[in-house]
């Protein structure tokens, strides 16, 4: 049964991803909208003596308008203050009692709050919004009020335990299962398939928060889908038919062992007399089953095909010629067109995304 927390005159601090959140309020914020504030915030109240971030709750706003405001301002603050050192993903969590957690990745719409609501039921509910989870494997619960749609009008606002949710178990909360939501409304039988690292990353990437304020971002989530044992990819139409899922995400082995490598930056920043091209500035890069993932100016882009070993050679300081010859010997003559034409293309295409640069013979770049 939820207790009720009754809010100080001046704020509520709250706890989110690690981060305490103090909620202050305006001087002419009613006492009724006081408590209403806290009854939704109730799961994740703390004391504390000092706060790490601060909202301000004020009284212009329709109370149900600003608490589902007032959700998103206190994630946006909790987010900003441990940038750069949790990897935080938009993901429903659950915890099993020995505190394994399973993250359930994706974007708005495919039914995270739904999941974590009905998983919660049989589950520690871990949070609806945001698993964030430090190097080695500690995640970070987000017990924040839960957003019920209602037929008109703002989401309501429910504190997890009042929506019938199960509490977090005493053992301390560690990342076990990393799991891609893929809802398609006329599967009746959900399914459970593995995803390549790189395929996985891809889709990981748009779901994370400053992940490009990590010195290595696209290394560090590789090493995070080894160290859970590799990502599944559940495929499902209704949240209930997941809960005997759980178990098997848990029970199963473990995906291929570690078959990505790093791709060092610096390897193509040198110059030579007979290099035709260079790569561009490459913040980090990882090759894997055939395909290169390099993120450049703060966007993922995937390689695929022969464009992998063209940047590769590139990388190596080939000249064309040498990429044209490296080509043929890797993946024969073209069926139409010539192999120079294909290799030029695709140079083309990687200009384009500034993942290569032209310069002359002499070394220099092209202006």
């Amino acid at each position: 049964m939820t207790t009720a927390h009754r809010a100080s005159p001046e704020h509520l601090d709250v706890t989110a991803i690690g981060v305490t959140v103090r909620i202050h309020f305006a001087p002419d914020v009613p006492e009724g909208t006081r408590t209403r504030v806290a009854e939704a915030w109730a799961d994740a109240v703390v004391d504390a003596e000092g706060a790490d971030a601060a909202v301000e709750v004020d009284s212009d706003t329709p109370i149900e308008s600003m608490l589902e405001r007032l959700s998103v301002r206190v994630t946006l603050a909790a987010l900003a203050h441990q940038r750069g050192e949790l990897i935080m993903m938009h993901a429903a969590g659950v915890a099993m009692d020995d505190g394994r957690v399973v993250a359930f990745v994706g974007p708005s719409g495919r039914g995270k709050t739904t999941l974590s609501a009905t998983l919660g039921a049989h589950f520690g509910y871990v949070s609806d919004e945001t698993v964030a989870v430090d190097r080695d494997l500690t995640v970070h619960a987000y017990r924040k009020p839960l957003s019920k749609v209602r037929s008109n009008g703002p989401k309501e606002q429910v504190a997890p335990r009042r929506a019938g949710l199960m509490d977090l178990p005493v053992a301390p909360l560690r990342l076990a299962a990393l799991v891609l939501l893929d809802r398609q409304p006329d599967v009746s039988a959900p399914e459970l398939t593995r995803v390549p690292v790189i395929d996985a990353i891809a889709e990981l990437v748009p779901q994370l928060s400053y992940v490009t304020d990590f010195e290595a971002p696209l290394q560090r989530l590789a090493a995070l889908c080894d160290a859970v044992g590799g990502v599944w990819r559940v495929t499902y139409g209704e949240a209930a038919t997941v809960v005997p899922l759980i178990p098997e995400l848990f029970s199963a082995p473990p995906g291929a062992a570690r078959s990505w490598r790093p791709l060092e930056p610096a390897q193509g920043e040198t110059w030579t007399s007979t290099t035709d091209f260079r790569w561009g500035p490459v913040s980090d890069a990882i090759a894997a089953d055939g395909s290169v993932a390099v993120m450049s100016d703060g966007v993922l882009r995937v390689l695929a095909g022969i464009a992998p070993s063209i940047w590769l050679g590139i990388g190596r300081g080939s000249t064309f010629e040498q990429l044209v010859t490296q080509t043929i010997a890797e993946f024969g003559h073209p069926p139409a067109g010539d192999a120079s034409g294909l290799v030029g293309g695709v140079i083309d295409e990687l200009l384009s995304a500034g993942l290569v640069v032209r310069g002359d013979r002499s070394g220099r770049a092209a202006v």
